[in-house]
């Protein structure tokens, strides 16, 4: 089983990927849909990041319910509507530090417990980290 600070660090660095990709994303890119593609695989850059961002908060909630803390505050009262690369960038920021308030928090003793939909929580950190990647390399690929 992973330690806690084992499972931030690759929080961490999920997350770094996902803030290179929206750097790196051009403005002129950031509305423009694939080709091709259904559901996810047919979004824009924005409608990525939008989604992703906010599911920064979902996962937060997920890990909280299971160990039994309250959840984070959104710093989203009004929804996410990103305009930019670098509007997704600062609203990343904000939901990392709201869902690092609570992640800081975990021990391994709460690794140990399990979220009632999505399994043990070493589990969702996992699908966590994974769709954080999955939506960078969605950026990074609208960009092109």
């Amino acid at each position: 089983m992973p330690t806690p600070d084992e499972v931030r660090a690759d929080l961490s660095a999920a997350r770094d990927e996902l803030a290179a990709a929206l750097s790196a994303a051009p403005a002129d890119t950031w509305e423009r849909k694939p080709e091709s593609g259904e559901g996810e695989d047919a979004w824009s850059a924005r409608e990525a990041a939008q989604h992703v961002i906010g599911a920064e908060l979902y996962y937060t909630n997920a890990v909280c319910e299971a160990c039994g803390y309250d959840g984070p505050d959104s710093p989203f009262a009004g929804g996410l509507e990103l305009a930019s690369p670098a509007e997704a960038g600062a609203a990343l920021t904000q939901a990392i530090a709201a869902a690092d308030s609570k992640v800081q928090h975990v021990t391994a003793g709460d690794l140990e417990r399990s979220h009632e939909r999505m399994g043990p929580l070493p589990d969702v950190f996992e699908s966590w980290t994974g769709h954080l990647r999955d939506h960078a390399a969605q950026i990074t690929a609208a960009g092109g």
